[in-house]
This record gives structure tokens, C-alpha cells and sequence, in this order.
């Protein structure tokens, strides 16, 4: 009996000790979990707000509550293409200087536990999308299967890669004026749409110029796309988007009729000219997200040019 006693102390205690280990390894793993759907991300997911800049009044609190839940579920499916992409691109990533310190390359994170975020991510997406807004369901959908062509093939295509990263900002921006019940085609907001592709293609052109000034010769090896290209090329490109940029803000500033909207354009001619700058003389472009939070210019550049906007649309409507 006394023997019986100890055997059932000795399993329990064992148990104990297997259930002790595997909380260890759960507060191990969930660092690696949030650093794999990639969080500082997220704030890519803020361009479903932006339309609410053509409210030309003070928002409704149901407009932002929209809005946000546009945004989370864009983040969703965001990271579920991070992590797609990170399984994809595991072997080039643990060849990496710096990507192979990401959870599935450095091994922190199994590759069945990926997919299986992948599947909970995208489907708590897609359901929430189809319940909150049909409309916004399709541009997420439509945003997941770019993003999945662009992690298998097209980023491996010179030029093309830039566009569909371009395409998903465009998506989310479109998918804020779905939600606030705006009319795409109309002249002042088809241009700010243009406005956005111009600035984020010349975006994600400064950060392939990092990468490859970064790199060197060994860049086509981490990025297929790069394969042929030299920086001054790259550089040259750089100049005419940011023209593009520019001369697209004043066309929709113009489409606007809104006179007070050209003081906007200094700080964003600031922000872009400042971005031009940090392409050639730091690594920041690398990540451009990373600008926001440790640039400060940048970050001043943008939350003025933001309250401007604000500010100016929000006088327009008590002149209206």
C-alpha cells in the first residue's frame, strides 16, 4: 500500500514536472509568436483611416469604430502573409546577416506552428471581414492572394515586386473608403489614391537601394529581383517617383479646391526630401517602417502634415 502511495507520488510529481516544462517552453515561445506576425507592422494597417481625412468635419465615433475594425482585420491577414512569406523564404533567411535571427529561420518557431497561425489568422479575418462588410471582405481576400503570388513568384520579378506592395497600400486605402461609404472615382479621391501608389513606390524603391547598397554583390542572392540592377539605376528611379510623388499631392491639393490644403504641402515636400536623404546617408530605409519610430523628423514631419490636414478639413466644414 505504502509502496502504491509512492509510485502514484513519483507520477504525479512527474507530471507535475512535464506540465512546469511545457509552461517554460509556452513563455518561451510566445515572444517568437509576436515577433512572427511582425506587430511594428501593423502600423502599415493605419491607411484604412486615412479616408476618414475626407469626412471634412470631425469624424463619428461609429466612422472610427469602422475604421478600426477595418484596420485589426487588415493586420490579421497582414501577418498571416508574414508568416507565409517567412516559411518561404526560411533557407535564404538563415543565410541572411539579419534575417536569420527571425523565429522560423532561427528555428524558434516550428514550421507546422506557422501554418497553423496562417489558417487561425486568415480565417478569423476573412469571417470577421464577411460579417463586418462584404465589400471589404473581397479586398481582403484580393490582398491575401497578391500577397501569396508575391511571397511564390513575383517578388522575384524586377519592378514587379515594388508594385504589389504598392497594390496592398492602395487596397487598404480603398478599403477605408468602402467603409466610410466614399466614392472612389471622384477626382480628388482618385488622386490622393495616386498620390499614395507614387509615394509608397518610391518607398519601396529607396528600401531595394538600401538593400543593395547593403549587400553588395551578394544582394540577388537574398533578393532575386535586385539580380541586374546597380544603384545608380535604382537611384535615378528613386528621383522620378519622388517627382511623381510631388507633382500627383498638388494635382489632388488642386482637385481639392480646398486653398488652405497647400499648406500642407512644405511639410510633406519636408518629410519626402528628409526620406531622400536617409536612403543615401542611412540604413533606416532598410525597414522603412522603422523611419516612424526612430527618426524623429520624420515621425514630427508626419504628425504635422496629419494635424494640418485635420485641422484644415475640419475649418472647411464650418465654411461649407
Amino acid at each position: 500500500m505504502k509502496g502504491e502511495t509512492s509510485t502514484l507520488s513519483i507520477q504525479a510529481n512527474s507530471s507535475y514536472a512535464l506540465s512546469t516544462t511545457e509552461q517554460q517552453h509556452i513563455h518561451h515561445l510566445l515572444p517568437s509568436l509576436i515577433q512572427l506576425i511582425r506587430v511594428k507592422q501593423w502600423i502599415k494597417n493605419g491607411f484604412v483611416f486615412v479616408p476618414l481625412l475626407f469626412v471634412f468635419g470631425f469624424p463619428s465615433f461609429l466612422q472610427l469604430y469602422n475604421c478600426a475594425i477595418g484596420a485589426f482585420l487588415f493586420c490579421l491577414v497582414s501577418s498571416a502573409v508574414y508568416i507565409m512569406n517567412d516559411i518561404v523564404d526560411v533557407q535564404k533567411d538563415r543565410a541572411h546577416p539579419v534575417k536569420k535571427n527571425r523565429p522560423i529561420a532561427s528555428g524558434a518557431v516550428p514550421i507546422p506552428l506557422a501554418y497553423a497561425m496562417i489558417g487561425v489568422l486568415l480565417i478569423s479575418s476573412l469571417l470577421g471581414a464577411f460579417y463586418f462588410n462584404k465589400t471589404v471582405a473581397l479586398l481582403i481576400l484580393s490582398y491575401f492572394v497578391i500577397n501569396i503570388a508575391y511571397s511564390l513568384f513575383l517578388k522575384k520579378l524586377m519592378f514587379i515586386d515594388v508594385f504589389t506592395i504598392s497594390l496592398g497600400f492602395i487596397l487598404r486605402i480603398c478599403a477605408g473608403f468602402m467603409i466610410l461609404n466614399k466614392n472612389i472615382a471622384e477626382p480628388v479621391n482618385t488622386w490622393f489614391i495616386l498620390f499614395v501608389a507614387f509615394l509608397t513606390l518610391f518607398i519601396g524603391v529607396g528600401k531595394r537601394c538600401s538593400e543593395l547598397k547593403t549587400l553588395g554583390n551578394n544582394s540577388s542572392d537574398f533578393r532575386e529581383s535586385l539580380r541586374g540592377c546597380s544603384i545608380a539605376q535604382l537611384e535615378q528611379i528613386i528621383v522620378m517617383l519622388m517627382t511623381c510623388t510631388i507633382m500627383s499631392y498638388a494635382i489632388f491639393v488642386y482637385a481639392s479646391k480646398i486653398i488652405l490644403l497647400y499648406a500642407t504641402s512644405p511639410v510633406l515636400l519636408y518629410g519626402i526630401f528628409r526620406y531622400h536623404f536617409l536612403n543615401n546617408k542611412s540604413d533606416l530605409t532598410g525597414s522603412p517602417e522603422m523611419i516612424v519610430y526612430k527618426d524623429r523628423p520624420i515621425l514630427v514631419s508626419m504628425l504635422v502634415w496629419a494635424f494640418l490636414f485635420a485641422l484644415i478639413c475640419v475649418a472647411q466644414s464650418f465654411t461649407a
